[in-house]
């Protein structure tokens, strides 16, 4: 397999030695042989003297001689990524077909160091840059092995002609290389050289230096290669093409044994440690590898590169080396992955191919779970459904219209709503008829359970009386802002009066990382802490490019508000009417809030919910919109991975039954048969509901039952007139159907 890897910039190609002459067999006289080596030298002595005396002459008359500085420059080097605590490694950023790593030579270990000088550069430690005789040895020693075997330009020359001269054959290069080689010699320790050499010097299969060479062939540090393995990989730089293991098995092999004896030879290792190393099996696929790709967490970190990139550029983020810490908890990311593939695979009869899930902190703004698809190999599986594209997310956005509707202390969580047909058609719009998911009404139902059983057509009616623009401000301020499709452009600052009132039931775009951003000022107490994904990044120095510490986050809504929205969402008796009790939108032994929703055709199916140290958003679908078989809601798709999730990384958090104090703007009261209900300041159960737009009308027989229909009740409380269809009791105040008239309990 031929060695494809690009030129970093700043790098120029070794040269690859070359192969002995054909008539490398043709005897030579005794006495040539004997003098051969002398003669080699003598003649490169010459050079490289008439080099010294002449360097005026090259800089000035034959071109300038390159900085030699340049060769202390680090080469472009991969950017790694690691979860929050700094010691999990979730991805290698790098250009395709090069890796490197930047490391010091104490952390390359012994044998890879040694290896090469023995092979290379026996005399490195003592010659001044260039070393005549080195060169009539190696000469010798191929003319004897009829191959080469045994380079003839020193290390320092290598890296001159890597990183400096490049490797033509002109007599010029050849001077320049010399006279920089002796230069550089003077300048830099030869510890330093010999780190250079090895952190620059390309080992084929998109290993540029040392530390690349043993992280792609054998999965590990150069500090950990052992003696056999360094061998091998000191063998490579002389030609990483014909020695490439994966295609050169053989000719690899011969140049490992090569190396050990150069070893032996400079008493690096005895004879018997040589024999042991060659005798190990070092053979792929089992025991050496090739180049892979590092990116465990794929939705996360394209969310993490694109803003890296937005700060610091596309080129530092491929090849800065830069060291990145990020907000995500490697357990918690491996839960997310798996509750979203277990459950798509589990729901293959309702045609679900995918899904997506964020995890946030809510008292950080911290990502610590971001699953941007069920895997790479399902339809889809290339996109990060976590950031976008925008999805419809159904009655989930509901969270916003009832958070709005409680701040404006229009409703309370016990204000009575009627569940009937209505008709909206503002002016100059066209008319609009929500229904149910069941296709029925409900009569009159306390908003409380009108948003636990998520019924559309109350939804509505407490859009309306809020006013669309405020639901809009509502959810925008809580960080999820709806997004409005303009010909597959995605735009979220459109006009608020530019939305209709489809927006309550998800009607216009949102992201899962929205969702949970928006879910998670609820869980803060009405506090929104911006989405975190970067703790810190640090350059190839170990200078601090960027460091986040938790955000003190903006209190967006009043705590009274969050209190309320998170009881109502929290009170499984909310959802019974229509979902049942016992739901997986509840974990046992803990109080927590939550929200299904559904798309009309079954395209999107989500769940939102929190405590108050974790909120959750999921998606489930299919990537190209097409719908879920037909009823398919996401109580039966996103909320089973939700309630995994959500139990798995609670107990792994270390987290119990936890909830929150009741804030001072709100009161609590027993309200029918003793259920407890809070309302904020200035509000009560006498709060009557705001009037209905003129242009919306509600009431009529159409599509449903109606008061006077077979099997529905009306009857008077505190003034008031209610009525309901429901079987038992409904949950509204003073409703007969509980049996003495007392209300409360049900909904």
């Amino acid at each position: 397999m031929a060695d494809s890897s690009p030129t970093p910039p700043g790098y120029a190609r070794p040269a690859i030695r070359r192969r002995a002459s054909a008539h490398r067999d043709a005897r030579l006289p005794a006495w040539l042989r004997r003098r051969l080596p002398w003669i080699a030298a003598l003649c490169l002595l010459a050079v490289v003297l008439a080099g010294g005396v002449a360097v005026g002459f090259v800089t000035g008359g034959l071109g300038s001689v390159p900085d030699d500085t340049l060769v202390a420059r680090p080469l472009p080097s991969d950017t790694l990524v690691y979860d929050r605590t700094g010691q999990m490694l979730v991805a290698d950023l790098h250009p395709q077909g090069y890796q490197h790593y930047q490391v010091a030579l104490a952390a390359m270990g012994t044998y890879l160091p040694a290896a090469t000088v023995a092979i290379e550069d026996a005399n490195f430690w003592h010659e001044p840059g260039v070393d005549p005789l080195g060169i009539g040895r190696a000469a010798w020693t191929d003319l004897r092995a009829g191959a080469p075997i045994q380079g003839g330009s020193t290390i320092t020359q290598q890296l001159v002609k890597q990183r400096l001269v490049g490797d033509g054959a002109s007599f010029t290069r050849k001077l320049r290389e010399a006279v920089q080689a002796m230069r550089i010699s003077a300048t830099y320790p030869k510890a330093q050289i010999l780190s250079m050499y090895l952190n620059d010097i390309a080992y084929g299969n998109a290993a540029y230096g040392a530390e690349a060479a043993a992280r792609i062939y054998f999965h590990r540090d150069a500090s950990q290669l052992d003696l056999a393995q360094a061998a091998l990989l000191a063998g490579l730089p002389q030609n990483p093409t014909l020695l490439n293991p994966f295609a050169h098995w053989q000719a690899a092999r011969q140049r490992q044994r090569q190396v050990l004896a150069a070893m032996v030879r400079t008493s690096a290792v005895t004879q018997a440690q040589a024999d042991r190393a060659y005798a190990e099996d070092l053979s792929p696929p089992a025991h050496l590898f090739g180049p892979t790709v590092l990116d465990l967490a794929p939705g996360f970190m394209g969310y993490v590169s694109s803003q890296l990139a937005r700060q610091l550029g596309d080129v530092a983020v491929q090849s800065g080396g830069l060291r990145v810490v990020t907000s995500l908890d490697w357990p918690l990311q491996q839960l997310a992955q798996s509750s979203i593939t277990d459950t798509v695979q589990a729901n293959g009869r309702r045609d679900v191919s995918d899904g997506a899930l964020v995890a946030m902190d809510p008292t950080t703004g911290q990502v610590l779970a971001m699953v941007g698809s069920a895997g790479p190999n399902v339809p889809g599986g290339q996109y990060d459904l976590a950031v976008g594209p925008p999805r419809n997310p159904g009655s989930s956005f509901k969270v916003f219209t009832y958070a709005a509707a409680i701040e404006s202390r229009r409703y309370t969580m016990v204000t009575p709503i009627t569940d009937a047909p209505l008709t909206v058609k503002p002016p100059g719009g066209q008319a609009y008829t929500p229904k149910n998911y069941d296709q029925r009404y409900h009569g009159v139902c306390q908003l409380q359970a009108c948003l636990g059983n998520s019924l559309n057509v109350p939804a509505v009616e407490v859009e309306l009386g809020t006013g669309i623009a405020s639901v809009v401000d509502e959810a925008r301020r809580m960080g999820a802002p709806p997004f409005q499709d303009h010909g597959g452009r995605y735009a979220t600052d459109d006009p608020d009066t530019s939305f209709g009132a489809s927006l309550t039931l998800g009607g216009y775009g949102e992201t899962p990382l929205q969702m949970a951003t928006g879910v998670s000022v609820l869980a803060a107490g009405g506090v929104l802490h911006q989405p975190q994904a970067i703790l810190s990044v640090t350059g190839p120095d170990g200078r601090p490019l960027l460091q986040d510490g938790p955000a003190a986050g903006s209190r967006v809504m009043d705590a009274g508000t969050a209190y309320i929205v998170s009881q109502m969402l929290s009170d499984d008796a909310n959802r019974a009417l229509i979902f049942g009790r016992g739901t997986p939108l509840t974990l046992r032994g803990r109080t927590v809030a939550a929200k299904t929703g559904t798309t009309d055709n079954f395209a999107d199916g989500w769940t939102v919910g929190y405590t108050p140290s974790l909120a959750t958003a999921v998606w489930m679908g299919n990537a190209d919109h097409h719908p879920m078989v037909e009823g398919t809601d996401g109580i039966y798709v996103a909320a089973p991975a939700w309630h995994d999730f959500m139990a798995g990384a609670l107990d792994r958090m270390g987290k119990g039954d936890e909830w929150y104090q009741m804030p001072a703007d709100v009161q609590a009261r027993a309200v029918g048969g003793g259920r407890q209900v809070y309302f904020l300041t200035g509000t009560s159960p006498a709060t009557p509901a705001p009037p209905l737009p003129s242009w919306a009308r509600l009431g009529g027989r159409s599509g449903g039952p109606g008061p006077d229909a077979p099997g529905c009740r009306t009857w008077t409380f505190n003034g008031g007139t209610y009525w309901a269809c429901t079987p038992g009791d409904s949950g509204l105040p003073g409703d007969p159907g509980n049996g003495d008239g007392g209300g409360g309990g049900g909904g």
